[in-house]
């Protein structure tokens, strides 16, 4: 439970610190942020490993975000990977498991924040649905 809370004290602060990626109604996809999380701060290493060979774990530039109006967008490499996105107010609005890759839906307009779990491989980032 300590960990959710210092989570979601990062992900406030990412919220207040970052401006949030707006997207109207022409219907531009834009990408979301994604910063990994290693203890209390990002990890120092936010592309990944690009050479990374082998049965290596996920690394942060195996996955990508992107929300085009309502439509959330991820993307992963073939390991299994848990989506968990929050509303404003912290409640789990859509909460998943998948391979590859994912499109959702969001329907109630206003600020989100994303995790994304795959391995011990957390990421987290923020956006806003107009």
């Amino acid at each position: 439970m300590k960990t959710k809370n210092i989570l979601w004290l990062f992900v406030s602060l990412f919220l207040l610190a970052v401006p949030a990626v707006q997207t109207f109604a022409s219907g531009n996809e834009v990408e979301i942020v994604l910063m990994e999380v290693s203890g209390f701060l990002p990890g120092n290493d936010p592309l990944g490993n690009p050479m990374q060979e082998g049965d290596t774990p996920p690394q942060p530039g195996d996955f990508s975000a992107t929300i085009d109006g309502s439509t959330l967008e991820i993307t992963s490499g073939t390991n299994a990977t848990q989506l968990i996105v929050f509303d404003d107010l912290g409640t789990p609005v859509i909460n998943r498991q998948f391979v590859g890759g994912t499109i959702e839906q969001i329907s109630v307009p206003g600020f989100y924040s994303l995790e994304i779990q795959s391995g011990s491989l957390t990421l987290v980032g923020a956006f806003e649905v107009q």
